[in-house]
């Protein structure tokens, strides 16, 4: 009996070395969240050992993309110095296909034993709407991109700005899309131009705010590392004059989550990521220009892919009837800067400066449309004549040639028009005071009598001879008097724009309600932010750069506004900026929230006076 009792106790203590074996049991563990995700979002994943360890290998992460990693650490138990280490290893991830994938365990050395963690599964699905398609490009490294920020700076390999052309090498009136690329390997916030690019030397038309805020996200490249880049469409450019022209680098400013790594009291660090406005600008870029080659033909100066057509309304008419000719130039590159073409009209024709009508879209595929030229002729005298054929020759930059149109000959048969030659029939788009009537310059004498004004009063020192000579003196010094008030009342500059402020800020205000019938929340909510941060900038005299959350609280604590105002404030400005980067999201009436932004600067200016 007392050998099974010692034979009991002897297996109750190896079973308790066992479990506390196991409670201390060095461990991976790996866990993601989300683990269901659309294409382009992004996914977090930690492995995190409970000891201290050496030369830790993460998986290939085959489907994903990593945006950026980081490290973490801890320490938890009991008292007397016991207890446990942890290290976590933080990866950001973005899905670039869709399907179900599977991320094999990491590992990591301990006490000279190899443990490795438990697989993930992420599945992936198409999502609501389809993702930009990513590319990856290699590309030479920035060089003396630089990056500073108020209150911290990001490296330039994490974070920089470029200015990318479609072409660097173009000829004269060739039109180049300039596009700006944000690549970053941390995440950040907004963006805002505060130097635009220098095109001297380029003709340029500007993209469509629409089209600007159609980001396209790609992945390139550089010197080993992949970069996200956002391409923000800016402007068309037509070089115009041959050599190297430049492009002069722009300033912007983001927010950016800056990585700041923190010691833990108790052993181990922990990294967190803090948001620090960063100002950041891209070097200038080179553009090679070629001259347009030599020809004996007569070069219109146009550049591109065009074609050329012309209509006539009729060609039999009478004697002072109109014809209208419209000739129009269709297809893509420098439709606006043509100009009519030399077109000889019979000397017995009235002609007038044609009527120009432009259909042209420009995108940041280039420009592309049509422009026509209507012509207003009127015969005067009938017979036969011809309008003769004229030829256009235009320069094809993709094919690197000159390509000739013509435009056809003309036969006009003009017959005798109505007795009375001062009737003219006009259609087409010229007004009819522009139309010359002939026939009425001589009239007939009239053989009646004239009545004459006879008067029998006499005008000197009457009642209007005396207002005559008063009323221009009152005049004169109530202008007077008005022009010191005015100048009074704006020498101070200060004042004035304080004064204004709450007129201005309707004013913006009025520019955002235009964007309530289309239902466009991202355009609205921006002009809103906008007219906000104009009023507070007007009324605290604070420049737009310097302007921020903490100023406009402590303006408004200093005028004593109520809590329930600034309530009000920080919510209609955390609305605006959210709408900026999730327009989607936001719900609600937009008449509404314009309704309380007029009340809320109306409630703001009878706090502050």
């Amino acid at each position: 009996m007392y050998k099974w009792r010692i034979k009991i106790a002897f297996v109750f203590l190896l079973l308790l070395g066992g479990f506390v074996s196991f409670v201390n049991a060095q461990t991976l563990t790996a866990g993601a969240s989300p683990t269901s995700v659309v294409v382009g979002q992004e996914v977090q994943v930690e492995f995190t050992v409970n000891a201290e360890g050496t030369g830790f290998t993460p998986p290939d992460f085959k489907g994903f993309s990593v945006v950026g990693s980081g490290t973490g650490g801890g320490w938890s138990g009991g008292s007397g110095g016991s207890g446990t280490v942890t290290h976590t290893f933080i990866y950001f991830l973005v899905a670039k296909s869709e399907g179900t994938f599977t991320i094999e365990p990491a590992s990591i050395k301990c006490n000279g034993k190899t443990i490795t963690s438990n697989k993930l599964t992420i599945k992936v699905s198409k999502g609501a709407s389809a993702q930009p398609a990513q590319s990856q490009t290699q590309t030479q490294a920035p060089q003396g991109n630089s990056n500073s920020a108020g209150q911290g700076t990001v490296d330039k390999k994490n974070f920089f700005i470029r200015i990318v052309p479609s072409k660097t090498k173009a000829y004269v009136g060739e039109e180049i899309a300039s596009t700006l690329k944000v690549y970053y390997r941390v995440q950040h916030e907004g963006g805002q131009l505060q130097e635009p690019p220098d095109y001297s030397g380029f003709y340029t038309e500007d993209i469509p705010q629409n089209q600007k805020s159609q980001v396209t996200t790609t992945r390139e490249t550089i010197n080993g590392l992949q970069y996200n880049v956002d391409a923000f469409p800016q402007k068309i450019l037509f070089p115009q004059h041959s050599g190297k022209l430049k492009i002069g680098g722009c300033t912007a400013q983001f927010i950016v989550d800056e990585a700041v790594r923190e010691a833990l009291p108790f052993g181990g660090y922990i990294t967190t990521y803090e948001r620090v406005p960063v100002v950041t600008k891209s070097e200038p870029v080179t553009i090679e220009i070629l001259p347009l080659p030599k020809t004996e033909k007569r070069f219109s100066g146009a550049v591109g892919e065009i074609t050329l057509k012309s209509e006539l309304d009729k060609e039999k008419v009478k004697a002072n009837e109109a014809i209208n000719l419209t000739i129009t130039f269709s297809g893509s590159g420098n439709l606006k800067l043509l100009d009519t073409l030399p077109l000889q009209f019979p000397p017995d024709f009235d002609k007038y400066d044609p009527k120009v009508t432009d259909h042209l879209t420009v995108t940041s595929a280039g420009v592309s449309g049509s422009r026509s030229f209507n012509y207003l002729l009127i015969p005067r005298h009938p017979g036969n004549y011809k309008i003769p054929a004229v030829e256009f020759t235009y320069f094809n930059a993709k094919n690197k040639e000159y390509v000739t149109l013509s435009l056809p000959e003309y036969n006009i048969d003009v017959s005798k028009g109505d007795n009375n030659s001062s009737s003219v029939t006009v259609s087409g788009p010229v007004n009819k005071e522009d139309v010359k009537t002939l026939g009425s310059d001589i009239r007939y004498i009239h053989p009646g009598h004239e009545s004459f004004y006879q008067s029998d009063s006499f005008f000197l020192y009457s009642f209007p001879f005396f207002a005559a000579i008063i009323v221009p003196l009152l005049m004169f010094a109530g202008f007077v008097i008005a022009r010191r008030r005015y100048m009074e009342l704006h020498k101070d500059t200060v004042e004035l724009k304080k004064r204004g402020a709450t007129k201005m800020a309707k004013k913006r205000l009025k520019t955002a309600q235009k964007n309530i019938a289309s239902g466009n929340k991202e355009i609205f909510y921006a002009e809103l932010l906008k007219a906000l941060n104009g009023y507070f900038s007007d009324k605290f005299t604070i420049p737009l750069a310097d302007l921020s959350r903490d100023t406009i609280a402590s303006n408004l604590a200093q005028k004593n506004v109520k809590d329930e105002t600034l309530q009000m404030v920080n919510k209609t400005l955390d609305d605006c900026e959210f709408a900026r980067y999730a327009p989607g999201a936001l719900t609600g009436n937009l008449e509404e929230v314009y309704t309380s932004a007029v009340k809320l600067i109306t409630l703001l200016e009878d706090e502050i006076s």
